[in-house]
């Protein structure tokens, strides 16, 4: 390791104090996994929408009358809408603020189910707005939660509960894929009611459970964090 500028030593007196004296974070407990909980679902819901809703949602207006040609259009139209996503929600984390920018994606999610149940429940209206909000929502969501995910844990679970969160968001396709494979898909208006209810709860627990990660040093979340900095290395 010396080639690489390394080189083994024994620790001070100084470090071995501060060791001993450093804080102790809980690792366990309701507020851990409230909050792990909280993205998980999140992330479960976002692959329920993402691979599953919006991919069985053209089929279903083609049932209702739309043509093909229509229904693959409003796709387009949709994501063209929901492209400056990209950089709104990167500039609202960075300058305003992490957890509530992830709330807000979740709610702009639950506007956008909404909008699907008030098309199937009344047959009028525009599928393009609805179709909008499910993509800027969905596609808000998952660019900041694996980092607001990154931000929340101390570092030695962070890998596990980033895992998790990235699973789970995979896990909710899955799921959506075997009842398509199946030919299990139920109706959209139920698809739209079963998935609002775990978003609304990741709603809920989000903004109880979730911290402000913004501005913060993340060597607070650590046991460990501070250890040395008295012994100013």
């Amino acid at each position: 390791m010396e080639r690489f500028g390394s080189k083994a030593r024994k620790t001070r007196h100084a470090e071995d104090v501060a060791l001993a004296k450093a804080p102790a974070v809980a690792l366990t407990g309701r507020a851990f996994f409230g909050k792990l909980l909280a993205l998980s679902l999140a992330a479960t819901c976002f692959g329920l929408i993402n691979f599953g809703l919006l991919l069985w949602l053209p089929a279903d207006l083609v049932s209702k009358g739309y043509s093909v040609a229509v229904s693959s259009k409003l796709l387009a139209e949709s994501a063209l809408i929901a492209f400056p996503t990209v950089f709104l929600v990167a500039f609202a984390y960075s300058a305003w603020s992490s957890k509530w920018s992830v709330v807000g994606s979740i709610a702009v999610t639950i506007a956008g189910l909404l909008g699907v149940l008030q098309l199937e429940f009344t047959d009028s209206g525009s599928p393009v707005l609805p179709v909008a909000l499910l993509i800027v929502g969905t596609n808000a969501l998952i660019a900041m939660l694996l980092p607001y995910t990154a931000e929340s844990f101390p570092l030695r679970i962070r890998g596990r509960t980033t895992g998790t969160v990235a699973a789970c968001s995979k896990a909710g396709g899955m799921v959506a894929q075997f009842l398509a494979i199946l030919a299990l898909v139920p109706p959209l208006a139920l698809v739209s009611i079963i998935i609002m209810v775990p978003t609304v709860g990741a709603l809920i627990l989000v903004a109880w459970f979730g911290k402000e990660t913004r501005g913060r040093d993340l060597r607070d979340l650590d046991p460990d964090g501070h250890t040395f900095a008295a012994t100013g290395i």
